[in-house]
C-alpha cells in the first residue's frame, strides 16, 4: 500500500500552495484560503488551521453551518485528492455534516483523514475542534474516482 503522494498530487499541492495558478470560482467566492490554511498534507491526510476572526458568523461565536459545509467539502475533497494515483481524479457524491456545538471565534483546527479507498470510490472524514480541543463537528463524504480526463481539472 502506497503511503506518499503521488507524482501527480505533489505537483497538484504544490501549485495549491504556492499560489501558481487561480483557485476555482467556488473556493475563491467562499472566502477559503488553503494556500494560508492547509498546514500538512500526506497521503490520506489533511489538517487546516483556521483562524475564526467572525466574519463568517450567523450570530456572535456561531459559524453560519453551510460556510462549514462547504468548507469542509473542500477539505475532504484535498483529503481525498491526497490518495489519489497518477491519472485519477474525483468527485464527491455524499456530503454529511454534523454540528455537535456552535463553531466559536479563534483558531479552527481540521484534520481530514481517509477511511476507505477502492478502485472507484473512497471514503473521508474530518473533525473540527476548537483551541480546547473539544469536538465541534464530523464530516463524512463519500467519493467516487474516475479518469482524470473525465472529471480533472481543466488546463
Amino acid at each position: 500500500m502506497r503511503t506518499h503522494l503521488s507524482k501527480q498530487q505533489e505537483e497538484f499541492f504544490a501549485n495549491l500552495r504556492s499560489g501558481a495558478w487561480a483557485l476555482p470560482a467556488g473556493i475563491r467566492n467562499l472566502g477559503i484560503n488553503p494556500r494560508e490554511w492547509l498546514k500538512e498534507v500526506r497521503y490520506g491526510y489533511t489538517l487546516y488551521e483556521w483562524p475564526n476572526a467572525g466574519d463568517r458568523d450567523i450570530q456572535p461565536d456561531r459559524v453560519f453551518g453551510g460556510w462549514i459545509a462547504g468548507f469542509s467539502d473542500h477539505i475532504v475533497s484535498m483529503t481525498m485528492a491526497s490518495a489519489l494515483e497518477d491519472g485519477e481524479w474525483f468527485t464527491t457524491t455524499e456530503l454529511q455534516t454534523r454540528i455537535f456545538r456552535p463553531v466559536p471565534n479563534g483558531l479552527i483546527t481540521i484534520e481530514g483523514r481517509l477511511v476507505s479507498r477502492g478502485r472507484t470510490t473512497g471514503f473521508v472524514e474530518a473533525d473540527w475542534r476548537d483551541q480546547q480541543g473539544r469536538h465541534l463537528a464530523r464530516i463524512s463524504a463519500a467519493k467516487a474516482i474516475r479518469s482524470r480526463e473525465e472529471l480533472g481539472p481543466k488546463t
